[in-house]
């Protein structure tokens, strides 16, 4: 029973279209019986040679707006497939699906027919992708053009609800970048893509709209600026209609919205139209099909993710808080700039800290090509200054964001005024009796759990991206420090250490730990990273003045500033007295570096960056 409801709700679904196409082509016929075919026929015919190419011209534009779909779509699932095979390929499966209809199962499976290593699945989500996003475009153009240029009298409210949907799911894209439901993930387009997109559905029906307009005989009185909404509202009821090359549902909206022009003439445009953006596309996509299939043309990637974290961290160039990629979905990054650690989080490819080998403006360009492979803008978080000079020589827009406590511990020292205030929280941490520890043998991971906990509900949800969490994979690769109090732990850190720089990391307490718990560990940790040898050891950085030079830098500052925690953290680092060392973020323009800054306070704020990023291979040889 359950399989003859299945049979029949696919057959309904397919017998529907073609209802509504011989519904409105019934209706069409009825409205169109009083013109003569013959001379609408010959209308065509008197269409000049000159107006057949532009229209020619026009519909390639077009095309190859629309096929370009298929690129951001294999960028968005990273499939590695090559532009020009992508292109192909969309433009092929859109040619032929949206002349025969159907076009979501014909174009899913044209697109496996010519790329069957990607599989019917990818296929499918490629082809939905296509689809929805076009759809969605196309509905923002149409609502912004109905509002802006002349057309048919459409409520405002219509196009006003449609721009209001689009501005909530832009939020939601931002804010929530991976939907996850019942186990399943879903990742939404980037703004970035969003953007892409936009102006590809813009280009495509401009272009499809040009072609019609074109055609039309020199007797219609009518512009493009009044065309191209009644297009898009045309285009809208043949695609929504679903029959094949929405005859019907086309030609009676566009009647129907040009009351005012020779019906005769109107469908003499729509006639040659048809001839020249829907049968010799789909005549061209059909003689494409029937060529040998060529093996997938892989993008030549110029960059190879490495798990090797532990060789990175063995270069003295590398800093030791890299360390926090075991954690944020992050990855070193071999390119050919150079190697460097990044972290893919909603919007944005960012390279966390300094290179580990190379420059930073031998690496500007491979980074902004790997990131437009995935619809990402890029962004350097977290550079000193000698590499945020080199990216503001290159043109990037570079924004001091942060400063880093720095110091030797070898020369660290408790005497003079400057540590007045560290030593008076060292005697009330030794008069409390705190014990502190080394904790390089077995960890006590139940009490430290415990602390983590209590702390997390005194403060907060520990933040993510550059700011570690506590999870026991991760802390045991990490120098850590207990401190204990009438037998029970109180608190403890941890430090990212290599043979050359200690970064502190993680810093718990419980609420009822004894007043300078916290100095009395990090002490510590500095007086066995001197007893080690270790001339860095970074307290790690706080949020920079919130003071800035205009109103959106004063902005962005005080927005990082408040959510960082940035005056406590200052306020508990300036105590062992270190040297501030400015640290820095750059995108290629002010507009991403904003949007990256905005993205990376999200990230940071709700500690879920991306997992398991995908950069290719260094090198990619299409099969034989």
């Amino acid at each position: 029973m359950r399989q003859t409801l299945r049979s029949a709700q696919t057959l309904l679904r397919h017998l529907v279209p073609i209802g509504i196409g011989v519904a409105c082509c019934w209706a069409l016929y009825n409205q169109l019986h009083h013109i003569d075919f013959g001379q609408l026929w010959q209308s065509v015919l008197n269409v000049t040679a000159f107006q057949w190419i532009a229209a020619i011209v026009a519909t390639c534009v077009s095309f190859w707006a629309v096929a370009r779909y298929d690129v951001v779509a294999h960028r968005h699932f990273q499939t590695g497939l090559s532009q020009k095979r992508a292109t192909l390929t969309g433009a092929t499966a859109i040619s032929v699906g949206q002349t025969v209809g159907a076009g979501a199962i014909v174009g899913a499976f044209i697109r496996w027919r010519m790329q069957p290593s990607l599989g019917m699945v990818m296929s499918a989500k490629i082809t939905a992708f296509v689809t929805l996003t076009f759809l969605a475009a196309w509905a923002v153009l149409t609502a912004g053009s109905v509002l802006v240029l002349p057309t048919a009298d459409v409520p405002i409210t219509i196009p006003c609800s449609v721009l209001a949907i689009a501005a909530i799911m832009m939020g939601i894209a931002f804010f929530s970048p991976v939907l996850r439901r019942s186990g399943r993930e879903i990742e939404l387009p980037t703004l970035r893509a969003m953007a892409v997109l936009m102006v590809l559905c813009f280009l495509d029906t401009l272009a499809a709209a040009t072609a019609f307009w074109i055609l039309l005989p020199a007797g219609v009185d009518l512009s493009i600026a009044q065309l191209f909404p009644v297009y898009l509202i045309a285009l809208g009821a043949a695609l929504l209609s679903g029959t094949p090359g929405g005859v019907g549902p086309f030609e009676l909206t566009v009647l129907a919205l040009l009351p005012h022009l020779p019906e005769g003439e109107i469908m003499a445009g729509i006639l040659a139209f048809r001839i020249i953006y829907y049968a010799i596309p789909a005549l061209v996509g059909g003689l494409t099909l029937l060529r040998p299939l060529a093996h997938a043309e892989l993008e030549p990637w110029m960059a190879q993710a490495s798990g090797d974290l532990d060789e990175a961290l063995k270069r003295n160039t590398a800093r030791a808080e890299l360390g926090i990629v075991r954690q944020n979905g992050g990855a070193i990054l071999h390119c050919t700039g150079g190697i460097c650690g990044v972290v893919r989080t909603g919007q944005t490819l960012t390279t966390i800290f300094d290179p580990v080998h190379g420059d930073s403006a031998d690496l500007a360009d491979p980074l902004r090509q790997i990131a437009r492979q995935q619809n990402r803008i890029v962004c350097k978080y977290k550079i000193t200054a000698r590499h945020a000079l080199q990216a503001r020589k290159s043109g990037w827009a570079v924004l001091h964001i942060s400063d880093e406590a720095m110091l030797n511990p070898m020369t660290h020292k408790l005497e003079g005024s400057k540590y007045r205030q560290l030593r008076r929280k060292l005697r009330n941490s030794e008069k409390a009796g705190l014990v502190v520890a080394d904790g390089t043998q077995a960890l006590p991971f139940e009490d430290m759990t415990r602390v983590a906990e209590a702390w997390e509900i005194a403060h907060g949800t520990a933040k993510g991206l550059s700011m570690g969490q506590f999870e026991e994979n991760y802390v045991t690769h990490q120098r850590t420090f207990l401190a204990w109090a009438d037998g029970a732990l109180v608190g403890f850190v941890t430090f990212h250490a290599t043979g050359h720089e200690w970064c502190l990391d993680l810093m718990r307490v419980t609420p009822d730990a004894p007043d300078g718990t916290m100095h009395r560990l990090v002490q510590s940790a500095i007086e066995a990273a001197s007893a080690e040898g270790v001339t860095r050891l970074s307290l790690a950085a706080a949020p920079a003045s919130p003071d800035g030079h205009g109103i959106v830098e004063t902005w962005m500052r005080k927005l990082f500033f408040t959510k960082a925690g940035g005056a406590g953290l200052r306020q508990f680092k300036a105590c062992f007295n270190p040297h501030w060392q400015p640290l820095y973020m750059a995108a290629p323009g002010w507009p991403q570096l904003t949007l990256a800054a905005l993205d990376l306070i999200q990230s940071v704020k709700k500690a879920e960056p991306l997992r398991n990023p995908q950069f290719g291979v260094a090198v990619v040889t299409p099969a034989e």
